[in-house]
């Protein structure tokens, strides 16, 4: 997971530059950046799902690992959108629209989630075997590998891309400002961009508040109690990723499980 005001900047960003790019425009229409928002966080709305199961009690502890259960964090789960988008382009469709799926799902989400998170991303993952899992991707992970919930988000701002995420904030706000002045020169004022502007500036304003001190502390079922030592995971690998996950793992393992090597069932 990442929070939600940077999926939807980068989102944004990644998109406005290709619309750049492709268009030799700088004024985007001003309901593709909700749009662009909504397909950013859309992988996250799994996290109603998890509302409802807990009664209405959503606790992001450690036990909130959505990228290794929830169909929604399966890259291939969204693949159609990919090829609407080809078949957009061959048929010269209105592809910058069909676009911006694309880059809310994968470049605002996926791409962000397998830098920086709890466990990263099963890019292989094949969404209809529930049984069957492939290797996580997760890159630059020093600080927030292996926490979830609010313990990850505490560690999280402690990064390199936290900041990265702050300032892509503070540049998509400077450009929907600009795109609001611009239409009030038109005479026509966009009044969901002045929400949209109020949706970061919010999500801006919290994510800056310092965490609670409880949540810098080591959870109480330890650091790396996910998927390394979930044993329906590593069943779910094939025969060469259980065993690089393994030897990767081993140490923990042994740790966990008290045995010299782990018997797969």
């Amino acid at each position: 997971m990442s929070r939600i005001e940077h999926h939807s900047a980068f989102g944004i960003l990644i998109y406005y530059l290709i619309y750049i790019i492709w268009t030799r425009s700088l004024i985007v229409p001003s309901y593709y950046f909700n749009a662009i928002v909504y397909f950013s966080l859309l992988p996250d709305f799994d996290v109603i799902y998890y509302f409802f199961k807990s009664k209405g009690r959503l606790k992001l502890t450690m036990e909130y690992q959505h990228h290794l259960n929830s169909l929604t964090h399966y890259p291939l789960f969204f693949s159609p959108v990919i090829i609407i988008f080809i078949i957009s382009v061959i048929t010269n469709f209105y592809p910058l629209y069909f676009l911006i799926s694309v880059i809310g799902i994968y470049g605002g989400h996926f791409i962000i989630d397998t830098i920086a998170s709890g466990d990263g991303i099963m890019w292989r993952k094949n969404p209809f075997r529930r049984k069957k899992y492939t290797r996580f991707i997760n890159k630059y992970c020093d600080k927030t590998d292996g926490y979830h919930g609010r313990y990850w988000d505490a560690r999280y701002r402690q990064t390199k891309m936290y900041k990265t995420g702050n300032y892509a904030v503070i540049v998509v706000l400077i450009i929907i400002s600009f795109h609001i002045l611009n239409s009030h020169l038109l005479k026509a004022p966009r009044s969901s961009l002045f929400s949209l502007i109020l949706f970061f500036l919010i999500l801006l304003y919290f994510g800056l508040r310092n965490p609670k001190e409880k949540w810098l502390k080591e959870p109480p079922e330890g650091r790396y109690s996910d998927y390394r030592v979930n044993m329906k995971y590593i069943n779910g690998l094939s025969e060469k990723s259980r065993r690089k996950h393994m030897e990767k793992h081993q140490g923990l393992l042994e740790q966990i499980y008290g045995i010299k090597s782990v018997e797969t069932t």
